[in-house]
């Protein structure tokens, strides 16, 4: 088997989420989380879990990637409903993760490109997301995405030393290219910082 990391390789591919891959989607996700850095967990779900999520998304035909390697799932992407309240229907919540050898290449441009294709048919005019601001890669990759930032939790996370903040950041789903949904954004109401995108 192929284990080039390089996400050009012909060996990686970009395809719907199934039930099939659900096992190698636990493990993928386990391992991000068990770094305790990207991602809110920091323990594997159960493959039973894993197997619902996937079973519950597919169901609701929201958008779900996985990018693979083989049969190895080295890369996930979601978009799911965050609210069941009317008016609140077109707002989702996307996740995303990358195996550390895949990182840095590409492959999170081709999975967040793949979900918000998928967004629009899936009926969501709004999706937003939670990043951890160390994550400057993320946040960088968001925003050439067309993602805002939106607020900013201070101090949210202090694990293993670190104090971290949440970045929160939104888009509009359209048909052409991405709207901007503010280009100004305070941070801090009491000073007289913004931040301008």
């Amino acid at each position: 088997m192929n284990t080039d990391p390089n996400p050009l390789s012909p060996s990686i591919s970009i395809v719907p989420t199934d039930p099939g891959h659900a096992v190698s989607l636990c493990e993928a996700v386990g391992e991000v989380a068990r770094e305790r850095r990207w991602l809110a967990a920091v323990e594997a779900f159960t493959e039973g879990e894993t197997q619902l999520f996937v079973q519950l998304n597919r169901a609701a035909g929201v958008p779900q990637f996985v990018a693979l390697c083989g049969p190895k799932v080295v890369g996930w992407c979601d978009i799911v409903r965050l609210y069941p309240y009317p008016g609140y229907e077109h707002n989702g919540r996307l996740g995303m993760g990358l195996l550390a050898p895949w990182r840095g290449q590409g492959l999170g441009r081709g999975l967040l490109d793949q979900a918000l294709s998928g967004a629009l048919a899936a009926g969501f005019r709004r999706v937003e997301l939670e990043v951890y601001a160390s994550n400057t890669a993320a946040l960088a990759l968001y925003q050439r995405c067309g993602f805002v930032v939106e607020g900013v939790k201070r101090a949210m996370r202090v694990l293993d030393g670190r104090v971290d903040d949440v970045v929160l950041m939104a888009r509009a789903i359209t048909d052409g290219p991405p709207e901007v949904l503010s280009n100004t954004v305070v941070l801090r109401e009491s000073s007289a910082w913004k931040v301008t995108l």
